[in-house]
């Protein structure tokens, strides 16, 4: 292989990991699973992917729920969900459980419940739900904290990190390979 094929290869790379990384950040909507409650007025409530967009996801987003930037954040649809999206996370099931005790699925309702887990730990980190909201964590798994989210641009060095870790081990793969064939 000469040099020009390998600038090239590793510009090739380069720009499949700029072009994966901005079309994960593009998703915006995802499938949500079904989930049903039964309230305390003796309701049963489905909540479907449609529901769980056009009245819980509104109230996440709201500035007056939460002072970050749900919206526009690759992590917004595991605030309730596992990462596999097949089921709630701890939070989710604390959400689930204030909406069987405030009733109907609603946009007040489900402001209500909200303001009822804030002030809980669905994790046992230390921090409350609202904290972790706050600073861009996942309330709903222990290893997101409000410290190793609070500084955004920490976040953006992992892509760069990855890039950077795929092109030293090309280079350390040719020149492997290369010496082999010459030896």
């Amino acid at each position: 292989m000469n040099r020009r094929f390998l600038v090239a290869l590793i510009i090739v790379l380069l720009a499949c990991v700029v072009v994966v990384n901005s079309q994960s950040y593009a998703k915006s909507s995802a499938n949500f699973p079904t989930i049903s409650y039964h309230t305390y007025q003796g309701y049963n409530i489905t909540i479907t992917t449609s529901e769980w967009n056009t009245t819980v996801y509104p109230v996440i987003y709201s500035s007056n729920f939460s002072h970050y930037n749900w919206k526009d954040s690759p992590l917004k649809n595991y605030i309730l969900f596992d990462y596999g999206l097949t089921g709630l996370n701890p939070y989710g099931a604390e959400f689930l459980m204030a909406m069987e005790s405030t009733g109907n699925l609603t946009e007040q309702n489900v402001t209500i419940a909200f303001e009822k887990i804030a002030p809980l730990d669905a994790t046992s980190t230390g921090y409350t739900n609202q904290q972790k909201l706050d600073s861009g964590a996942l309330p709903g798994f222990s290893n997101s904290t409000p410290t190793s989210f609070s500084n955004p641009g920490v976040r953006s060095l992992y892509g760069w990190i990855f890039a950077g870790a795929v092109i030293v081990s090309i280079v350390a793969l040719y020149f492997l390979f290369n010496r082999k064939k010459n030896e």
